[in-house]
Parts: C-alpha cells; sequence; structure tokens
C-alpha cells in the first residue's frame, strides 16, 4: 500500500532536514578541521615539600603563572606543597609520581655527583656569577644534564635560598682559628662537611628536625644558614651571633622526569626553562626586598651581626682546599665553571 505524504508530515519533517543540513562536516562546510584546538593540555605535577609560603612557594607559584600564560593554556602546572604528592626524595619523579620537584643539588649525588660543584665553597663571587653558570643557555648546565642522561630526570632550572652563613650561640667568629673546636651543624651532604672543616669548625651533620633542641642543649655550638631563613626559623631567638661567612650557595635544583619533558614540543621545552629563570630572578627580589627587615628585626632581638669585611678566612685556600677532594666526583667541570666564569 502506497502511503501518502500529507502536508502535516511534511513540515514536520523540515525542523529534522534542517538540523542534518547543519551537521556537515567540517570539510564540506568550509569548518576547522575535526579536534583542531581542542589538545587536552600537558598537566605537570610538580612535588616540593617546602610551604606555599616560603622562598620555594615563590618559586612554585611564579613558575605556574608564567608556564601556563606563555604556553597559552597548552601546559598546566599544578602545585602540591609540603610533601602531599612525594617526600624529599628524587625517587618519586623518577618513576613519575610527580613530573617535578625541587631538592637541594647535593642530595641527588647519589645520581650526579657533579652536581655537587653547585654548592663549592666560594666559587661565586655573586648570585650574578651563580646565575650565569646555572642559566639553560650555559655550557655547564649542558654538561650536567649529560652527566644526568639515563637517570631519568634532567635538571631544568635552579634557584638559590642566599649563600650560607655561620650562626653561633656563646662566641663571636672573625677567623677559622676562633672556629677550632666548635661543632657546627650543616646539611648532611658531603660539599658542606667538607667545607666546615676547611673552614676550622668540627662539621656534625643534622636534619633540620634536630637543630633547635641540639643548640637549646649544647650539643652544637651553632649551624649554618642562608640569612634569608633565620627569621623564619625562629634563630634569631635562640643564636647571638650571626656570622657573614656566604661560605656555600644554598642551591634547588628543579628536576623533571625525562618522560615528561619528552612529551613537551622544544617551544614549550624553551618555555620551561625560561619561567624558572625569571621564577628565581622573583625568589631573589623578594629576598632583597625584605634583607632590611629582616636584619633590624634580628639585631631588635640581640642577634650581633658580623659582616663579611669583618671577617679574616682565607677563603681561597678553603675553596681549593675542598675542590681537591671532589677531584673524582668533579672531573674538569670545577675548572670548566672556573674559565666560564672567567670568560663571561
Amino acid at each position: 500500500m502506497k502511503r501518502k505524504i500529507t502536508a502535516l508530515a511534511v513540515l514536520t519533517l523540515i525542523p529534522t532536514l534542517l538540523l542534518c543540513a547543519s551537521c556537515s562536516s567540517p570539510a564540506e562546510s568550509g569548518g576547522e578541521a575535526a579536534g583542531q584546538g581542542s589538545a587536552e593540555p600537558i598537566v605537570l605535577k610538580f612535588s616540593d615539600v617546602n610551604g606555599e609560603q616560603s622562598p620555594a612557594g615563590v618559586f612554585c607559584l611564579t613558575f605556574k603563572e608564567l608556564v601556563e600564560e606563555r604556553t597559552e593554556g597548552r601546559v598546566i602546572v599544578e602545585n602540591y606543597f609540603g610533601g602531599t604528592l612525594t617526600a624529599n626524595n628524587i625517587e618519586g619523579t623518577q618513576t613519575g609520581i610527580a613530573d617535578l620537584s625541587q631538592h637541594d643539588v647535593s642530595e641527588v649525588t647519589d645520581l650526579c655527583p657533579a652536581l655537587s660543584v653547585l654548592e663549592a665553597p666560594y666559587l661565586f663571587d655573586s648570585e650574578e656569577d651563580l646565575f650565569k653558570v646555572t642559566h639553560p643557555d650555559s655550557p655547564i648546565m649542558d654538561r650536567l644534564n649529560e652527566e644526568l642522561a639515563g637517570s631519568g630526570v634532567r635538571l631544568v632550572a635552579t634557584y638559590s635560598w642566599g649563600n650560607q652563613n655561620l650562626l653561633t650561640t656563646n662566641q663571636p667568629v672573625y677567623s677559622e682559628e676562633d672556629l677550632q673546636g666548635l661543632k657546627i651543624r650543616v646539611i648532611p651532604s658531603k660539599i658542606f662537611m667538607e667545607t666546615m672543616s676547611a673552614m676550622g669548625a668540627t662539621p656534625t651533620p643534622m636534619g633540620w628536625g634536630e637543630v633547635i633542641t641540639s643548640l637549646v642543649t649544647n650539643m652544637i655550638d651553632g649551624t649554618g644558614m642562608p640569612f634569608s631563613n633565620i627569621v623564619d626559623t625562629g634563630l634569631h631567638e635562640i643564636e647571638h651571633y650571626c656570622i657573614m661567612t656566604g661560605h656555600n650557595p644554598t642551591l634547588s635544583g628543579v628536576f623533571i622526569n625525562e618522560a615528561s619533558w619528552a612529551k613537551l614540543s622544544e617551544e614549550d621545552q624553551q618555555i620551561l626553562e625560561q619561567a624558572g629563570v625569571d621564577a628565581r630572578q622573583a625568589v631573589y627580589d623578594s629576598f632583597a626586598e625584605s634583607e632590611d627587615e629582616m636584619r633590624a628585626e634580628i639585631e631588635a632581638q640581640g642577634m650581633t651581626i658580623i659582616d663579611a669585611d669583618e671577617l679574616s678566612f682565607d677563603t681561597e685556600r678553603i675553596r681549593d682546599e675542598v675542590s681537591a677532594k671532589f677531584q673524582d666526583d668533579w672531573g674538569d667541570i670545577f675548572q670548566e665553571i672556573m674559565d666560564y666564569l672567567e670568560e663571561n
């Protein structure tokens, strides 16, 4: 039986026909190719054991903002503070639990012994020299990443907490002779221990959690500490002297999982590196802005600050004595840094 198509049926079909016409393929309609511009962003998880308000927090937050802005959302950085993603070890980034993490460079020497050269005593005359050597375009950074090859991570950025200075409880220090017999807490790493020995003290490696109690009970006579951290840690309420020795840089390295790095385009890799440069400058600027305020607070608490021009440490001897002990770890990189700074 033939069915007649009534006027009512035609009217009913018109909206459907119009809808189908609007669903023609992009190629037929001259529109964009399917999926163009709709790719999912790459998400990088950044693990940090420090708090959001710390210098590390300044770096992480600035880095996140710059990366996301400059990649136009192609790369998203998720910050995890306070060790909420991984602990203070590089294994979490090697395995890919975290894509990025920051560590004191001397904590990663099991992967790359040469990294400790960046915290060598009295190697850099200024933060500017340190920043030159650790700039992503520096041949030294290329060399260190060659040394890291096969480890599962690469060094993508660095930032400084400032140089280590001496804080002592009961006596001022002006020279190596004044340090004889004093037990000074150092970060548990070979480079810090050898530096303190060369300076004349007895190095006592110790995690931060034990420091305050050890000072109060006189188990140690002092500690190394960047100037920027004295107030935050409350050491200005316990120790009596701050000696501006500036002996070791305190340098955080930002490491990225190699597979995560490979996911990025060359353009976005360069954006990450430059974001690291700009974020570390933000950390440095933050320190510079608050230094006078911190100094006033420290002195108001009764701490005596002994400035560098009052000291008589033989810094060249200390540098050379320590570097000689790291010949096997550093190879010719130490001399490469010396030559690079002289030429630049």
